[in-house]
């Protein structure tokens, strides 16, 4: 009768703790879309009063020449921060080199437009539409102008919005305004100049809650040859959201969309410990889609570990280890990966694509 009893208990507590678990909303309607508002890749001045707000335009290159480049504006109202800017760059060179740029500015040198996407950020700035988006950054000591040109159409899941709660208070967006595209342009830093030529992506997208309040981690890839294109996003959901797997992502062939993925397999098949951010880094996936007309199997090895970044790296030391020890800790982990991927088509035909691709895995 006692185990009976304390079993019902149990019950009872899981059923109560499933009960309070928060719902979460992903990309409704069903569905997408190749065309994406001016207005949504625009600056969101609604969310002033809101102290969760965070809003960005990130851009991806891989250069001809080998080189990797992330670059992003950023507006925020985190911390005692309202409508604050914030100018990041990372370029890593063929032969290893890092260089980073980061600035912050106050809201008096940010403006930005709420109808169509044109940002600055101090002297810096972020444009685009009808297939062309650019960025300028000059922090320093390095200069950089780059432009993308869609070669994949711009793709939005959805309204671009996961809704959060049940009355759907907060929201997670994001729009992929260049899942590929030709990038060329420039980089000036330490004296020399780099040629930007190659293949590129870029995203926009806001946030009215804290990231770590809903992910744990987050994967993604982005890989291109001469004929395919592979973006993915694996995200995992606290345990408030039932620790589950959110994913997207978009699969080209030959200038082509050819599958907008829900349900796809990036899984790890090797980790390693890190002993700067103490978090357990995949370095291996099996990899497996499958669209109406290909499915795609094999795997992502890292070649070469690109960085690992401190998020808080800029907050002042008392700080970032209180938010460390009670909150949240986030990294960056960036490498170049190998692909060995066998793509099968419709008439049962298959292709060995072997090729480079980035891997981040960030942690909250």
């Amino acid at each position: 009768m006692k185990s009976l009893v304390l079993s019902l208990v149990c019950l009872v507590a899981m059923l109560s703790t499933a009960a309070a678990l928060e719902p979460y909303y992903s990309f409704q309607p069903k569905g997408g879309t190749t065309k994406i508002p001016a207005a949504f890749q625009a600056w969101h001045a609604q969310f002033e009063d809101d102290k969760d707000y965070g809003e960005s335009w990130f851009f991806f290159t891989q250069t001809n020449d080998g080189a990797v480049l992330f670059a992003m504006l950023s507006i925020t109202n985190l911390g005692l921060r309202t409508f604050e800017g914030t100018v990041d760059a990372q370029f890593y060179t063929p032969d290893g080199k890092v260089h980073n740029a980061h600035k912050e500015y106050k809201r008096d040198k940010v403006t930005a437009s709420t109808d169509k996407m044109d940002v600055k950020i101090g002297h810096n700035y972020v444009t685009g539409g009808g297939g062309v988006y650019k960025i300028g950054i000059e922090e320093a000591g390095m200069k950089l102008d780059l432009t993308l040109k869609n070669v994949l159409p711009p793709y939005m899941f959805g309204n671009g919005k996961v809704e959060f709660y049940k009355d759907r208070s907060a929201e997670w967006t994001m729009g992929l305004n260049v899942p590929r595209g030709a990038s060329a342009g420039s980089l000036s830093v330490d004296g020399k100049s780099y040629d930007l030529a190659g293949t590129g992506y870029h995203d926009h997208g806001w946030a009215t809650v804290k990231l770590p309040d809903i992910f744990t981690s987050w994967y993604t890839l982005r890989a291109y040859d001469s004929k395919y294109a592979f973006v993915l996003h694996k995200q995992k959901m606290e345990k408030d959201f039932g620790g589950k797997v959110h994913q997207f992502g978009l699969f080209g062939v030959d200038g082509k969309l050819k599958g907008a993925l829900r349900n796809f397999s990036f899984s790890p098949t090797q980790q390693v410990k890190d002993k700067k951010s103490k978090y357990t880094i995949p370095t291996a996936f099996n990899l497996a889609l499958k669209t109406g007309e290909y499915t795609v199997k094999g795997t992502v090895t890292r070649t070469r570990h690109l960085d690992t970044l401190d998020v808080l790296g800029q907050v002042s030391w008392p700080v970032r280890v209180v938010i460390k020890a009670f909150y949240s800790n986030p990294f960056m982990h960036r490498y170049l990966a190998k692909l060995e991927l066998d793509v099968t088509d419709k008439d049962g035909n298959t292709e060995h694509v072997s090729t480079l691709g980035v891997v981040e895995a960030n942690f909250f």
